[in-house]
């Protein structure tokens, strides 16, 4: 009986955490991957609809995530969002269904989102609130503005390299064909040296300003012995009017524009909570969905996604459909199930039924030593009567068929009688569980799980593999003590000692 209940209990609990991972995560999600590095997909739609042809498939529906920095009351917090497409009727259903009463998972196009179990209840969220989201990748662009900002002008900073850049471009200029001529080496030295300060993290100002000085030199050419290079009449002084520029900017005007421009970027999104949905503490959710385009925005990469989600027939069946995928695809595209996603939790659980079965097969086992202890027992008792039939020309399998026949129905009787208990306590847990609760014995603490109730689920299989091996294992302990007793001498038994 113990045995049933918990095996179910823990079935049950499988299911219930798996059916929450499921109904809002893609069964397999896909990613196209070059050099190692994951890519932004575009063409989405296109290959939405090549893997909707694969057999076993579902549906297939963009996929968006990142982190965003969550503002209520005050209140800031990072937390996980996803972005999903509205518009996929499937995918939409699969999250109504996590949805808890008073609420909807319809968000429309955007300005609107659904939050998790456990940001609701941290936040103190409800249906009808606002809730401000604020991008990470924008904030972390403006704590970059905040850094050049802690920089010194490049004409400051470079003060004696940009000297000597005017220096040389004044005094090592030569005219041939009316063209500005320098040693090649030279100018190319000065030309590596201005590029390289123009990748660093400086102004934008500052970055257009030796762009146009670079953009000057790329306009000569190498002279016919290859030793010198040739710039345009006047090139000379349009460089040294750029160097002017950045000479006379002034670092606060430069500073303001720069994070005047961080401003529309950086501003957070307010969206009303249109619902609520059911999560677990056991499985990684998002905190937030929104709809496609408030995720594009607040991850600015407008027109792309980061994955596809596929959704297949049978979850539990996965792997043909993965399979399928990863040849249709090719070697560019990375295919990963849920199970490949969330491995160590499904081998958890896993080992955590082998050892609750490794465990609890030690009650079958103190039974069958019970019904052992009996049969010797009763062997002890009737020693007369089995010399009395082995005078009579008993054979020992006679004997031994006869307690073991007696053990056999006892067996059968107490597997019936177990497996018939351990169906009706799962079929009636729910008040049993509420009168623990009210004696102070939580076993199941929703704080913990973040499921309400005790769930359950009746394998039939398993049902009969415990029912069927509990029997056997009574047979086999009638089975020893009848064959010991098979093997007594006749006139010994009579003598009853």
């Amino acid at each position: 009986m113990v045995l049933i209940v918990v095996l179910a209990v823990m079935a049950g609990f499988e299911r219930e955490v798996k059916s929450r991972l499921l109904g809002f995560a893609p069964h397999i999600e896909l990613e196209k991957m070059e050099g190692g590095e994951k890519q932004l997909i575009y063409d989405w739609r296109e290959v939405k609809a090549q893997v909707e042809k694969e057999e076993g498939v579902e549906e297939a529906y963009a996929q968006l995530r990142d982190f965003t920095i969550l503002e209520r009351f005050d209140l800031f917090y990072p937390v996980e969002y996803r972005a999903i497409d509205t518009t996929n009727t499937r995918q939409m259903a699969a999250l109504e269904d996590l949805i808890l009463k008073g609420g909807t998972a319809d968000m429309g196009l955007d300005e609107k989102a659904v939050v998790a179990e456990s940001t609701a209840r941290q936040f103190g969220i409800v249906v009808g609130d606002k809730i401000l989201l604020h991008s990470a990748r924008n904030l972390q662009q403006l704590a970059e503005a905040w850094k050049i900002t802690d920089r010194p002008l490049v004409a400051k900073e470079h003060a004696g390299m940009f000297a000597q850049i005017r220096k040389d471009l004044r005094n090592k200029m030569t005219v041939e064909d009316t063209r500005e001529s320098f040693e090649l080496e030279l100018l190319a030295g000065i030309y590596d040296s201005l590029d390289a300060i123009r990748q660093e993290k400086i102004r934008e100002s500052e970055r257009q300003g030796l762009n146009t000085i670079l953009v000057i030199f790329q306009g000569g050419k190498k002279s016919g012995d290859g030793a010198r290079f040739l710039l345009e009449p006047g090139s000379v002084e349009k460089v040294l009017d750029q160097f002017d520029i950045l000479d006379r900017m002034d670092r606060e005007i430069e500073d303001g524009r720069l994070l005047r421009g961080m401003k529309e970027v950086a501003l957070p999104r307010e969206l009303e909570v249109v619902g609520v949905f059911q999560t677990s503490q056991h499985v990684m959710h998002p905190g937030v969905f929104v709809p496609l385009a408030t995720g594009q925005e607040l991850k600015n990469m407008e027109g792309g996604v980061e994955a596809l989600g596929v959704r297949v027939d049978d979850p539990y069946q996965v792997e043909p459909v993965q399979a399928r995928l990863e040849e249709a695809l090719g070697s560019a595209w990375s295919v990963l199930s849920w199970k490949d996603q969330n491995r160590s939790w499904v081998e958890l659980i896993a080992r955590e039924r082998m050892m609750m079965y490794f465990a609890l097969s030690f009650i079958v086992l103190v039974s069958a030593f019970c019904i052992m202890a009996v049969i010797f027992t009763i062997t002890i008792m009737k020693k007369q009567e089995i010399g009395v039939m082995k005078a009579l020309g008993a054979t020992p399998f006679q004997v031994v068929r006869v307690f073991t026949l007696q053990g056999s129905i006892v067996g059968l009787m107490g597997s019936l009688l177990g497996v018939g208990l351990g169906l009706l306590v799962v079929h009636f847990r729910d008040p049993i569980y509420e009168l623990l609760k009210k004696v102070g014995f939580d076993i199941f603490p929703a704080d913990f799980h973040g499921i309400d109730g005790l769930p359950a689920h009746i394998n039939a299989q398993e049902v009969m593999i415990v029912g069927a091996g509990a029997f056997l294992l009574c047979v086999v302990a009638a089975l020893i003590p009848a064959f010991l007793t098979s093997r007594h001498d006749p006139a010994r038994c009579l003598r009853n000692y």
